[in-house]
């Protein structure tokens, strides 16, 4: 068998992923000439095959490297989640600190998890704490929380995505029930055009255009207001005065309810995702075995 090293095996790995030397060392804390020189010694140990082919403006997999990557990926996760593993065993009890906008979505999977996570692992636990309306990647980055759980899309550089909590979230605009949509069954992102509409507060811009586009399939502006909105009281407020409508989730509508709002569906966006996310290549055992039961239990 080839002498290879595991270290080599996470710098292809990477590489294949980014395909930008640069951005490759900047995610493992190397210099991108000692990504060259793993990647070359990787390819002689491996038969001098090249794994990539290198130009000065592109870098690409060759067949032999495509088919590596595609063998290798689950072989290597699945050993690394091993080493997690083992890793937070010998540690002792850890804390996984869990930031979330509300309990609205994904909990089902996410509360089976914590109760495995700490019959599991003797004395570990799981923190959650809220994130703020206006800033819900911010206790992220700050590294308040070691996991936020968030709409998607989400396609931030320092981010990445874990494992789904719920997948098939109905797409809904909450209403007061005097406002002249409340008489509806269904919407559509055209009847938007002419009210106006909280415009998606504290998401990602992929996020924000996800849950209610900026301009209508006709090409029609959406007119959003910046309501300043501190906490989901002062929303259902302004909702059931019929100041604004809410472009959001079921599981949001159904989590928050007030008599004089109403919920109706959206026609013509597809369901929401919500997910686990976490700071790219920040090493927490605890954390990661943590998300390997929530994955386990997302399926």
């Amino acid at each position: 068998m080839p002498d290879v090293e595991l270290r080599e095996l996470r710098v292809f790995l990477v590489l294949a992923e980014e395909l930008h030397f640069g951005r490759t060392a900047v995610r493992l804390g190397l210099t991108t000439s000692r990504v060259s020189q793993t990647v070359r010694a990787l390819e002689r140990k491996l038969g001098g095959r090249p794994l990539f082919r290198r130009t000065s403006r592109v870098v690409e997999l060759t067949e032999a490297g495509s088919a590596l990557y595609d063998d290798l990926s689950p072989a290597v996760n699945g050993l690394e989640r091993v080493l997690r593993t083992a890793t937070f065993r010998g540690s002792g009890p850890g804390v996984v600190r869990v930031g979330l906008l509300n309990a609205a979505s994904g909990v089902e999977v996410l509360s089976r998890a914590i109760e495995q996570f700490e019959t599991t692992y003797d004395g570990a636990t799981v923190q959650l704490s809220t994130t703020p309306f206006n800033d819900r990647l911010g206790p992220l980055r700050r590294r308040e929380v070691d996991l936020v759980v968030t709409r998607l899309p989400l396609d931030q550089p320092d981010v990445v995505v874990g494992p789904v909590l719920s997948a098939d979230d109905q797409r809904v605009v909450m209403v007061g029930r005097t406002h002249p949509l409340a008489g509806r069954a269904e919407l559509s992102v055209e009847d938007l055009a002419d009210h106006a509409v909280r415009r998606p507060y504290g998401l990602t811009a992929e996020a924000a255009e996800a849950t209610c586009p900026s301009r209508t399939p006709s090409g029609r502006e959406i007119h959003f207001v910046d309501a300043a909105v501190d906490d989901n009281a002062e929303l259902l407020y302004l909702l059931a005065r019929g100041r604004l409508v809410h472009p959001t989730v079921a599981p949001f509508a159904e989590h928050f309810q007030h008599p004089d709002v109403l919920t109706i569906p959206i026609r013509d966006l597809p369901p929401s995702a919500c997910a686990l996310a976490a700071l790219k290549d920040i090493a927490d055992p605890a954390r990661d075995a943590f998300t390997d039961i929530v994955a386990s239990l997302a399926g």
